[in-house]
């Protein structure tokens, strides 16, 4: 008898160790599918804003660039129409990748309105 009982507490901790509760930071009254979906697009989120930030340095550097070539023709005196032709293309390029930015969601505020 004392046997059937150490077997039974031992499986129903096993079975209590293998239940998962509510994640820690999950919100009050978010069910765990919600929780995950939101942890899912919170990822989708950064990731996103990584390509997306990176698309913009590189966007950057080109304008770097072509502001150097853009001086280095002023100073010598030749035609700069289509280096500034470039560099107001370069200019709208990078605004239009900044408005793709995913930003994360903001927190919630403590004070009651």
């Amino acid at each position: 008898m004392a046997e059937t009982v150490v077997i039974r507490t031992t499986t129903k901790a096993a079975a209590e160790k293998g239940r998962r509760g509510r994640p820690k930071d999950a919100q009050g009254t978010e069910s765990q599918a919600s929780y995950y979906a939101r942890k899912y697009m919170e990822a989708q989120a950064a990731n996103t804003n990584a390509r997306v930030q990176s698309e913009i340095d590189e966007v950057t550097r080109r304008m770097i660039d072509v502001e150097q070539q853009l001086l280095a023709a002023q100073n010598a005196n030749k035609d700069v129409t289509s280096v500034k032709e470039e560099l107001a293309t370069l200019q709208t390029e990078r605004k239009a990748k900044r408005e793709n930015l995913v930003f994360w969601p903001m927190k919630k505020s403590y004070r009651k309105d």
